[in-house]
Formats: C-alpha cells, structure tokens, sequence
C-alpha cells in the first residue's frame, strides 16, 4: 500500500487547552527570569499497528478505506508537530511488539530473526528519533529473551523503575514463603537490582526565549503494571519482581532531582482511576502527588486524556477538560497511534540558564489527530518486508465454516465467538483428564471452560470480531482470542463460587431493570474481555449441557463496585443454574479451563475461593483454538467444513419489560445480522455513545430466546 506523504496542515487537533496565559519574559517581575518552551510529544499502545492496514478485512477494503491508526500515519503528526517549535522530545508509553497481526507474525519468527533483522517497531522508531520508552505490560508476552533481543533494536534508552531481578537474598515475606516471594521495603529499593534502567536523565540543548542555547537536564521515569506477575506468570515469576508504582516513584524522583534533573517526565504504563491501593494496575493518579513530577504521559487505559467528556471529572482534583492530575499536566493518547500525546511545559531559570524548574501553571495539553488521508512513505517501505508477510500468514485459510462468527451482541446473546474459545479450552481440558490428570476429583466433578469476547468495542465501533466468507483463517484466531500472551489454568470451586463468578458478571455488565433516569441497559465502562461466559459441552441429543438464566429485574448481588472494593448482598438475579437439566448443587465439585490473567485475579468473587490445580505455560490458549481446529478436521477425514451449532447456555430474562437497547458495531454486518438473522434482535440504525465515545449503532432487544442466534453466512 503506497500513500501520499504530503505534508499537510494538522487537521482535527482534539483538547487543545491553555492552563493559563500566555507567559514571557517581559511579563515577569524579574527581568533576570529567562524563559523557554519545551514539548513533550507521546504515543502509548501502539501494539505493533505501525502499517495503516486491517489484516482482518481484505485488500480491497484496506485500499478504499484508509484505517484510522498506524505509526506511520502518525510519524506525520509527529513531524509537523515537532516543526512548530524548536525545542522538543517524543517518548513511547509501552505495549508497542505485541497486538497486532504483525505482532504475532514476529514472535512466529522467533528470537533467532531478531538476532538478524530489527523488529518493524524499531525500524520506524528510530526513524522518528525518540528520545526514551517505557516497558508496557504486553512488552513481556513472548518472555524475556524476545524482549531482550527486540530491545536491541532501538536506538533509544528504555526505562522501567518498578521491574527488578529475582534475588533469593533478598528479605523473605515470612519463613514459609514462597522460594521468590520477598518483602519490598525501603532496604528494598537499596539492595535489590534492575531489571532495566529505572530512569534516565537526558542531556539536552534548548533556544529559550532570549534566542540563546542552554542545556537542560531531562530526567524520564517509566513503570510498567505490577500485575504483570500474574498475567505472564510462565515468563517472570521467579525471574522477576516488582514493586508499587507510587512507592517507587517516591524512592526515585528525589535521587534523580539530587543527581541534576531539572525537568522530571513520568511516561508509567498505567491507567487513572480513583483507587488508592497499593500495587495498583492504574496508578496515573498516585503519581500527581509525588513531589517533583512536572509531566505524566501515561496510558495501558486505551482511553484519551484531556477530554470534554467527563469521564474522569470524579475524581476528585483531576481536571479532564484541563488535562491535569493534581496540578501536574498529563496525556494519554488512546491507542495504535490514533492520537499524539502533546504537553508544552514552560521552563523559567533564575539563575542564569544554570537549572531551571517547569511551571505547570503556564503549560498546555492536548491530543493531535491524525492527518487525514496521508501516512509516511518512508514508514511503509521501512517495514514492507514484515507487512507483506503478515498478510500472506494471515490469510492462510484452516477451515470452512457453516457460519459468520462475531462479537457484536455477546451480553444479551450466547455468542459463537466465545463458544468457539470454550470448546477448544474444553478439548484440552477434556484430554487432560483422559491423560490421567485430576485423578483425585469426584466421581461426579463437572468439567467446565470459562472464556469472553475479547474484541467488544473496546477500540471503537469496528472493533469487533467479525468472521465472514465462511471461512475461518489464520487471521480468524486472532480475531476470535487478540490476547495472545495468555495461557491456559484449571480452577478447582465449588458450585457456590460458580454462583458467585456469573453474579459478579452480571453485577458488573447490567444496570437492574427498571432503569433508572440516565442509565443503560449495558454498564459501558465494563470492558467486554470480562465479560466471562461458561460452557459445558454438548449432549448425545447435540444440546448444551450447561444453561443458566439471569432475571435482570432482580437487583444485583454486588453493589458500590470501586475496583477491589464493593458490597456483597443477599440478592440474586441467577435463577437457574443446571448441568444435563439438574441444578448444581453449592457444594458441587468443579473443575474450570480458563487463563492465567482470570485465573490469578484472587480479589474477583468465585476466583478468590478457588484453587489453581494447573497452570500450562507451554502454550496459549490462542494455541488451544489452533489445536482444537486441527484435531476437528484430523477426525473427519479429509472434510474441511465444520459445523458450529450454538449452545445457548444463557438467557436473559425480565418478565415485565418489553425491550432494551444498548450501542454496538457500527458495520453493515453487526446490522444485517440484527436485522434478519438473530432472534430477539433489531436496530433501524440509529447512531449512539458508548462509554463516552460517539459513531456506535444503538440495537433493541426484546428477550425472545425462541430461534436462532447464529449469523448465517450471506
């Protein structure tokens, strides 16, 4: 794909705010202040979109339909943007090698290519001269070896201050302790070692004002989410560890003012939020109040700060509009290169051009767009090589199917997107036990997989699963599983805690009906990856075997939801809950296939009673879906079709309510399938929010579980 690279006038610039006036030299008091302007330009979640290309449509549609995203479309938001003013620094957030098609294309490739050829990341970094980048939590998917060798390829300083190697010296957290569990105290960030540099100090020339040349020290902190010992438990426990974010700030900052810093840029992994928990994943807001940070470019949200939307006007001294936390100005640029992340700090020394200190009260904030209909030539050509394999892996075909499979209405649905994940997580669990694994379960234990649509609007309107042509290819399984650092455990519960699991779902997925004023149906700040649905296989008959019903006119059993923190209650909107048509009793013995990233997450309801009786980090369980699909075929011979009956394990009912309605894909898709081929469902295609954001298609639904929730192929 080859594109115009014209330089064009910056187009649908987003949140350009002014924190105060306009300040120079000639307004001071002090004739001896001497002043400068310096801006700080950010990208975060890249994700290896550094093409302007969906892997996941044809050619055809690629070429008539210039995606919104891509490092290359932004290298020329970059470039315009760093000509405005001659004092300037760009930095990358973090998850930058994987989540793309091109992402995985590369950790096929293994670590021996990287020994050889530079990742396409770095080919166009280095290209745009940035000056430092944060380690995202993806950054660690493909374990330490592939980052490590990946790092090689880029010409700039990488930093992560909370990521340190494993030392079976330091303090334990009790004699009975685990062999790497230690106790992060102050003696802790003195004796422990990096993993990588915890900050950087950059020496720089800047024009202030007057038109003279001084050098400032620029000091740049990165911090990575602590969670990432759960998440990539296979690569990093017992070869890693972390600490708090807040914490380690706090140890930092003053040794990098001591060692010279005039200016102190955090650029953390992490989102905001109103949580004052230690070990937080979002800790953007702990961070405005740590002395001597003068910028926050975050991101790990996807979300966009500044914004005009409200959404984080709760928290209490954050300013969206303004684009602060605590006074301190921040940006988060969204996600795959779709906005620039731009603060312009203003810089004042009183002495001469010998230090010099930000003052946040002159600064300004915003999000650049992209530029319309252009990307960097030189970008492409960059990465042409890893582009064209991508789209030849990915369009290698692995079956026909009898049906379109999408994500577009999972929450009111039982979707085939999910299911498919379910069965193949329940093949392998299947074969485990057939292998001899859980010999000591009851004769009676039910084996079960849990799984959630992993491509739910989360990134837009479009940003869906949607499998078309009848067909399923390589590009399919991504589509189908976009995690592909996940790996596959076994949860041992109780049928209580089953309960508990699909109350706390539905606690957080639907307000209670009636609604009240100002409410919708779907609580659209619950990311649809949590989205967890269960399955237990098929019948003799081809029936589910597992089938539950959620009576959303009941209040929800978990309220005042604030991240770990809520209020468990008597109520109960699960009204059935049967395997082979028999109620699962509490006490019932079950055995669950999920991933390690739910798996480990032991504050969730139904996770944090059970037990972890395998963990399989051999493969992922993007694996399990290739593996599931190879064994299918294997037993028929020769046969390429497979059949994918849905096996309705849901259903949502509120015996007094005629319909609701909730935003979804905005594709012609998601609307045929709405309109004539999925029961219970409607839209006239009516455009709407979600969660803040605008183009989504509002759909009804009016409970009817009478036919079928397949989408047929056209």
């Amino acid at each position: 794909m080859k594109l115009t690279a014209t330089k064009l006038l910056l187009a649908s610039s987003i949140a350009m705010i002014l924190t105060g006036c306009n300040n120079s030299s000639d307004d001071k008091s002090d004739n001896k202040t001497i002043s400068m302007k310096l801006r700080l330009m950010e990208t975060t979640d890249i994700h290896t979109n550094v093409m302007p290309y969906n892997y996941f449509v044809s050619q055809e549609q690629n070429e008539t339909n210039l995606p919104e995203w891509g490092l290359a479309r932004t290298s020329l938001v970059i470039q315009n943007t760093r000509d405005e003013l001659t004092n300037s620094m760009l930095f990358d957030n973090g998850d930058l090698i994987q989540g793309s098609p091109m992402g995985d294309y590369m950790a096929a490739l293994g670590v021996d290519h990287l020994k050889d050829e530079k990742h396409p990341v770095y080919k166009a970094m280095n290209h745009l001269q940035y000056d430092a980048a944060n380690l995202g939590n993806h950054e660690f998917n493909y374990g330490l070896d592939y980052l490590d060798e990946a790092l090689k390829g880029s010409n700039f300083p990488y930093v992560s201050a909370n990521v340190w190697k494993n030392d079976t010296e330091l303090e334990k957290v009790s004699a009975n302790a685990e062999e790497c569990e230690v106790r992060i105290t102050e003696d802790f960030y003195d004796k422990a070692e990096h993993m990588y540099d915890p900050y950087v100090i950059l020496d720089r020339e800047f024009v202030a004002e007057n038109g003279k040349s001084y050098t400032v020290k620029v000091g740049v902190i990165g911090f990575t989410p602590p969670q990432i010992m759960g998440w990539d438990a296979s690569h990093l426990v017992c070869n890693v560890l972390v600490s708090d974010i807040k914490k380690t700030a706090e140890h930092y900052v003053p040794l990098m003012k001591e060692a010279g810093a005039d200016v102190i840029v955090a650029i953390p992994h992490t989102g905001l939020n109103d949580n004052n928990d230690e070990f937080a994943e979002n800790a953007a807001l702990h961070l405005g109040y740590v002395a001597g940070v003068d910028a926050i470019m975050f991101g790990h949200d996807h979300r966009e700060f500044p914004n005009s939307t409200g959404e984080y006007g709760h928290i209490a001294n954050v300013d969206p509009a303004l684009g602060l936390i605590n006074g301190v100005p921040a940006v988060m640029p969204g996600f795959w290169g779709a906005k620039l992340g731009v603060i312009d700090l203003q810089l004042e020394s009183k002495d001469g051009g010998e230090s010099w200190q930000a003052a946040h009260q002159y600064s300004t904030t915003e999000l650049r767009s992209l530029v319309p209909n252009s990307s960097d030539e030189i970008i492409e050509d960059l990465v042409a090589d890893e582009h064209q394999g991508t789209v030849e892996y990915m369009a290698e075909t692995i079956a026909e199917i009898d049906v379109n499979m999408n994500s577009f209405f999972p929450q009111v649905v039982p979707d085939l997107s999910i299911q498919v994940v379910n069965q193949a997580q329940l093949h392998q669990l299947l074969k485990w036990k057939q292998s001899g694994e859980f010999a000591n379960a009851a004769d009676d234990a039910l084996f079960l997989s849990v799984s959630a649509p992993f491509k739910s609007g989360r990134n837009g309107p479009a940003d869906y699963t949607n499998i078309q042509e009848g067909e399923l290819t390589n590009a399919s399984i991504a589509d189908i599983y976009v995690f592909d650092n996940n790996t596959p455990a076994v949860l041992k519960m109780t049928g209580a805690d089953m309960k508990r699991w699909i109350e706390w779902v539905n606690s957080n997925a639907y307000n209670s009906l009636p609604l009240a004023e100002g409410e919708t149906f779907l609580v659209e700040t619950f990311p649809g990856y949590n989205f967890d649905a269960f399955f237990g296989g098929f019948n003799a008959q081809g029936e589910g075997r597992l089938r539950y019903v959620i009576n959303l006119e009941n209040e929800s059993k978990f309220t005042d939801i604030n991240g770990k923190d809520f209020v468990e209650t008597d109520n109960q909107q699960l009204v059935e809950l049967t395997f082979d048509g028999e109620a699962i009793a509490d006490d019932a013995e079950i055995y669950v296939i999920t991933n390690n990233y739910r798996a480990s997450n032991k504050d969730m309801p139904g996770v944090d009673k059970a037990e972890i009786v395998k963990e399989e980090g051999a493969f992922t369980n993007r694996n399990l879906v290739q593996y599931y699909l190879a064994d299918r075929l294997a037993e028929q011979d020769g046969d390429t079709k497979l059949a994918f009956p849905n096996a309705k394990v849901f259903e949502l009912i509120a015996p007094n309510t005629n319909s609701v309605s909730f935003a979804s894909a905005k594709l012609e898709e998601a609307s045929r399938c709405a309109s004539n081929q999925i029961t219970g469902l409607s839209t006239v295609n009516e455009e709407g929010d979600k969660n803040n954001t605008p183009g989504f298609t509002i759909y009804h639904f009016d409970f009817d579980y009478s036919g079928e929730f397949n989408c047929l192929v056209k």
